[in-house]
């Protein structure tokens, strides 16, 4: 489509006469990190100033340009990273916190301005699929883990508080030790058990 000049106003930027309002093909040149050269939006209109050359984009041909970046990246967009945390239920911090990145910047994420990187991308990709993987990623990376569990295995073995078939499905490695225990414990129980009957 070609480009034609519909008005000129005054350009807010260097005060001339000479800001035309634009409809046609619009030509943007990405920076040089979004590969396939220039994108053309079709049947665009914006605002360009012959004096200057300041550009003043509406907001679809703005996000038009900003979702065809994303396409070219590979990456999410940000209502898609959107999408995931509020699938998920959890609140921009703790989505933040779960990707072991700040707050604000995953915000800027989640409001387009600022592009996420490939590996927190795929991170996040990974939550819409897995969200359990996460909680037990979690679960692995706390100081506490090992004493948490031989605290569990000792509770067993007191049967303090559990039923007689105290379970548990921890998700991750109990580490040789505490698994050995475990059974142990498993074992005595059931044979106590096959006793009183």
């Amino acid at each position: 489509m070609k480009e034609t000049t519909m008005t000129t106003t005054q350009c807010p930027l260097c005060g001339n006469q000479t800001l035309e309002h634009k409809h046609g093909d619009y030509r943007f040149e990405p920076p040089q990190n979004i590969p396939g050269g220039a994108m053309i939006v079709a049947d665009a209109t914006w605002d360009a100033c012959t004096s200057c050359g300041e550009e003043i984009l509406p907001d679809d041909l703005t996000k038009a340009i900003e979702g065809e970046q994303y396409r070219r990246l590979g990456l999410l967009t940000p209502s898609e990273i959107r999408q995931v945390r509020q699938k998920t239920g959890l609140s921009a911090v703790d989505m933040a916190n779960l990707l072991g990145v700040g707050e604000k910047s995953y915000t800027r994420w989640e409001n387009g301005r600022s592009i996420q990187n490939k590996s927190n991308d795929t991170l996040i990709r990974l939550l819409d699929k897995n969200a359990d993987a996460f909680v037990i990623l979690d679960a692995e990376r706390k100081p506490d883990r090992d004493k948490l569990l031989s605290q569990y295995v000792s509770g067993l073995r007191a049967l303090k508080g559990q039923r007689q078939y105290a379970m548990a499905a921890h998700g991750g490695d109990l580490g040789v030790a505490n698994t050995e225990n475990l059974r142990q414990r498993l074992r005595e129980i059931r044979a106590a058990h096959g006793k009183k009957k």
